[in-house]
């Protein structure tokens, strides 16, 4: 029986892109790698853990200072988020100083990003996003979408970054952990690029290596056109 909470996480440029303005954060392990390795993590449950993952955006590296910025901000301060409220709250004030950050230069000016994540407590999970990067419930193979995309077409309705009065509005959720779960995170280098179908079957692969594995190749497959991130976390 699994008794530690396990991650299996993968991020990569993808076969456009010159960078990765992606970034993943996973159990204090974050990276922004360019080339799509898969790592495998573990955690004990005896203490509340943060999963997230982000797609910055802006010119020149300014999109990977974002995203960056807005994770290593949030592995920092997670700790202090035991309520829904307290994590909305957070990351409203990590929102006002990423638009601090972005107009002390030229090279930050206008950036911004999206983030989603998954915080780990002893009996319950609080899941959020703010932007179009996603978390998915896939407990029993079934794709359920937990997140709520701020997008229209042609681009997002709010993004962290964004001016802060009046700011973003977080989305936040409570989850009960009475079973095991699987959760499912990535930004929309995957989910813009695998139509619901394919996402939905490969999501249905048991072992968490192998289905992050799979949505690599897949993706990778389909010309990658964007960068690409993916999370698969076992809470038991």
């Amino acid at each position: 029986m699994q008794t530690a909470v396990r991650a299996v996480a993968m991020t990569g440029r993808g076969r456009v892109r010159e960078g990765n303005e992606d970034a993943v954060l996973v159990f204090g392990w974050f990276t922004q790698s360019s080339e799509p390795a898969v790592v495998d993590l573990r955690a004990q449950p005896s203490r509340t853990v943060l999963c997230a993952v982000a797609d910055g955006m802006g010119g020149h590296a300014a999109g990977e200072v974002a995203s960056a910025t807005a994770l290593v901000t949030a592995a920092d301060r997670y700790l202090a988020w035991t309520t829904p409220g307290e994590t909305a709250a957070g990351l409203v004030d990590i929102n006002a100083e990423l638009y601090d950050l972005a107009n002390r230069g030229v090279e930050t000016s206008g950036m911004g990003t999206t983030i989603a994540g998954v915080l780990v407590a002893a009996d319950h999970a609080v899941c959020f996003n703010i932007g179009d990067s996603r978390v998915y419930d896939i407990t029993r193979g079934t794709l359920t979408q937990l997140t709520v995309d701020d997008a229209v077409t042609g681009g997002l309705t709010q993004a962290l970054g964004d001016p802060p009065d009046p700011g973003p509005v977080p989305h936040v959720l409570e989850l009960p952990l009475s079973t095991p779960t699987r959760l499912f995170l990535c930004t929309d280098g995957i989910s813009s690029v695998l139509d619901p179908g394919t996402l939905h079957n490969l999501c249905r692969i048991p072992d968490p290596v192998a289905l992050v594995d799979t949505l690599r190749t897949t993706v990778y497959g389909l010309g990658a056109p964007d960068n690409l991130t993916a999370v698969v976390l076992d809470i038991p």
